[in-house]
């Protein structure tokens, strides 16, 4: 008797799971998501400086996030970033329609004393991310490379 009831509950448990689907991806109950919780610059092109002055010092880099060319979101600024430089985003999530849309991450060096200089861009489009869920995704813009640290 015992194993005829462990079997029922292991197999009712098992269909509950296999029901429930995954709730980061969209494919059980939960609302559709991408969310990223940092990313990592893994390298630059290190002649990017376009600052005449000659900035001495690490760069001091943070990410500027676009949605369809709009603004979405600016990191925190990671002061004298030696790479691989992680940077906070602070759980940022795109859901809905934003899961169709092109995602730029543009890297910046701050400057204190003169306008910010661009490091590099990247593009993705965070529904191609869903299917596979990837822990870390690798981004490539030239000599740029920012790895996406998601969370599901």
């Amino acid at each position: 008797m015992r194993t005829n009831a462990w079997n029922a509950w292991s197999t009712t448990a098992a269909l509950c799971v296999a029901l429930a689907g995954c709730w980061g991806c969209g494919e059980g109950s939960g609302t559709p998501q991408v969310r990223i919780d940092q990313i990592e610059v893994m390298s630059i092109d290190e002649n990017y400086v376009e600052d005449p002055w000659g900035e001495e010092g690490q760069p001091d880099l943070y990410a500027d996030v676009s949605v369809n060319d709009e603004p979405y979101y600016t990191s925190p600024v990671a002061l004298e970033s030696a790479l691989p430089q992680r940077i906070s985003f602070e759980g940022l999530t795109f859901q809905g329609a934003e899961l169709d849309r092109e995602v730029v991450i543009r890297i910046f060096d701050e400057d204190q004393d003169s306008l910010d200089d661009i490091v590099g861009e990247v593009t993705f489009t965070p529904r191609d991310l869903m299917f596979s869920e990837p822990v870390r995704h690798p981004l490539y813009g030239g000599y740029l490379q920012v790895d996406l640290l998601l969370t599901w």
